[in-house]
């Protein structure tokens, strides 16, 4: 029997559903969809894409919200025109009586008016919590202060407590923090072994002014110790364990970089103490970029006196620029900024598959041999994210190094200090390029709901990665954990933060 095919559907079919909705293909094709309707759709294509043929594959694919994956149909087309051609495009009109399109397309209709109608009734969080179990209720909870919410994260002290029989135990008790490092006590480590550093190496991070200030006036054994009394989720970690490396500059902001005095004082302690450095360089704004280059030439001329090398993690192309053929003794690591990826401490709540995100450029042989080839990098920083990554393997005769910075993550970063224009203005939005301040930042904060483990810092925005740190066997303390995690992962160096 042959069908009625009729076209009044056009006039009323829902128009531009979102592309990640529906998506459609016309053999290896893609097609835009225009139109969708239970009776058919319409799709548009250039002219020069002309189709002749619609009954050779068109495939439709509809994005299940509940199921958070596509399902494709394979449609068979009833009858098809050209609804509308222009000098630039074509669209074509095509009847569908395949009663599984319909099943597909009223799922579609009913999802997709769901999330209009929340998103037109709901604020951010209701919609998320309707959408994907969001619990939009502990959004109102928040930690009192900065220190609160620090004590929270790493105030967990492992203690060693001896049982009857002489073993120990692990028995885990919060420990308050206290208002500053000065006002902290400062327990004793115990003697560090003069044996070689057992590898993994491990670092600490000084990415502000207040911690270069407290570097410089106390003894490297000292300002551990009131490490540990800051962070007692570390201290079975750190005993006797020695710590040889200190990163010194700030990856995020251009004004939290010590001035040049103060940096050669840090590297002069530094030699006196048998440390190494890594300096840290966020973006180089175009104000900057004649007195990096003097900056960089006196780190040369310093390393050449003392017959020494210098690693320099690099957040900007200009400073890869610089390094690649004028300071040899400067080694380049490929920074954060530009070792990016989808990072949100609220995608533990969205549905999917987050293997998809556990690999990025890096992953790319072919990447890494031009990293090598043009500027001569071969180290790499890394951030834990929240989730499992792969770090990618060398090329064959080559080698890399993988450093990995944790527990915090940066997702957003702004070279118009948001915290400055809440700060002084009293409205985020009002932001402005900054190019002195008063270092604000180092008593203010922006603070998020308990849940999300995360904090609005310097111009940044910081997650916590809530697994990591049992990971990477460091709390609780586990030294097999550690030696596995850097072996399976290739991981050289890890560096921890000093949120002083």
């Amino acid at each position: 029997m042959e069908r009625n095919i009729t076209w009044d559907w056009i006039n009323s079919a829902v128009e531009m559903i979102p592309f990640g909705l529906l998506a459609g293909f016309y053999g290896e094709k893609e097609v835009r969809i225009t139109k969708l309707a239970e009776e058919g759709f319409c799709f548009r294509v250039s002219v020069a894409s002309e189709i002749l043929k619609l009954q050779e594959s068109l495939r439709l694919c509809f994005y299940n919200m509940k199921q958070s994956r596509y399902q494709e149909i394979a449609v068979t087309p009833d009858a098809w025109k050209v609804e509308t051609q222009t000098d630039f495009f074509c669209s074509y009109a095509v009847a569908v009586q395949q009663e599984d399109y319909r099943q597909a397309v009223r799922m579609l209709f009913g999802q997709y008016d769901r999330y209009i109608r929340l998103k037109l009734e709901e604020d951010d969080s209701g919609l998320a919590g309707q959408m994907t179990g969001y619990p939009a209720r502990e959004d109102e909870v928040f930690a009192d202060s900065f220190q609160e919410q620090m004590g929270e994260w790493f105030g967990t002290e492992t203690k060693r407590v001896p049982d009857e029989a002489g073993n120990c135990e692990c028995d885990g008790r919060i420990e308050p923090m206290e208002t500053s490092l000065e006002e902290s006590g400062m327990g004793k480590i115990g003697a560090r072994p003069e044996k070689r550093q057992a590898k993994p190496e491990f670092a600490l991070e000084l990415d502000h002014p207040r911690a270069y200030t407290l570097f410089l006036q106390k003894s490297t054994e000292e300002f551990l110790e009131d490490y540990q009394e800051r962070y007692p989720v570390f201290r079975d970690w750190l005993q006797g364990r020695n710590v040889n490396r200190f990163y010194i500059g700030n990856a995020f902001c251009h004004l939290l970089f010590p001035e040049t005095e103060q940096l050669f004082a840090l590297l002069e302690k530094a030699e006196k103490e048998l440390l190494q450095v890594t300096f840290t360089f966020s973006y180089v704004r175009e104000y900057q970029l004649v007195q990096t280059e003097e900056l960089l030439k006196k780190l040369g001329q310093w390393c050449r006196k003392e017959n020494r090398k210098l690693e320099i993690e690099i957040n900007d192309w200009a400073m890869a620029d610089m390094l690649k053929s004028d300071f040899p003794e400067l080694i380049p690591c490929y920074g954060r900024l530009l070792n990016k990826r989808k990072k949100d401490p609220r995608m533990a709540y969205k549905k999917g598959n987050v293997k998809l995100l556990q690999e990025n450029n890096l992953n790319a042989k072919f990447y890494l041999e031009y990293l090598e080839q043009e500027f001569g990098i071969r180290c790499f920083e890394w951030e834990s994210c929240g989730y499992a990554q792969k770090f990618p393997e060398p090329a064959a005769g080559r080698s890399v190094e993988h450093h990995l910075h944790l527990p915090f993550y940066q997702t957003n970063t702004s070279q118009y200090c948001t915290l400055y224009a809440g700060s002084v203005f009293g409205d985020r939005g009002r932001q402005q390029l900054v190019t002195g301040c008063d270092r604000r930042c180092e008593w203010q904060t922006y603070l998020y709901p308990r849940h999300l483990d995360m904090v609005g810092r310097y111009n940044s925005l910081f997650g916590k990665d809530p697994e990591i740190l049992m990971r990477t066997g460091i709390a609780p303390y586990d030294a097999e954990k550690t030696k596995e995690f850097c072996r399976e992962n290739q991981v050289k160096r890890l560096v921890l933060p000093c949120w002083m």
